[in-house]
């Protein structure tokens, strides 16, 4: 079985994926900045790069967040 946790840490723990997702982020904020108000494919499109890096970085902790809450065991009543 797949440990998604342990990968999803890697990920996280890994600086060029994590400058990546920075980059194209902040690449889709700048073209969201300049981007003409009427040019509505170029906004859609930067605002969805946007959502997907943050989809991206929140799935990864969703994934740790799962394993550590299923590595606790209950107390004794």
């Amino acid at each position: 079985m797949t440990d998604y946790a342990q990968l999803a840490q890697s990920l996280k723990d890994n600086e060029a994926f994590q400058l990546a997702l920075s980059n194209i982020r902040l690449s889709a904020i700048d073209a969201l900045i300049s981007v003409n108000a009427d040019d509505k494919n170029s906004l859609l499109k930067a605002q969805a790069t946007v959502s997907v890096v943050d989809d991206i970085r929140d799935n990864l902790d969703q994934f740790i967040r799962s394993a550590q809450a299923a590595q606790k065991k209950p107390g004794i009543a």
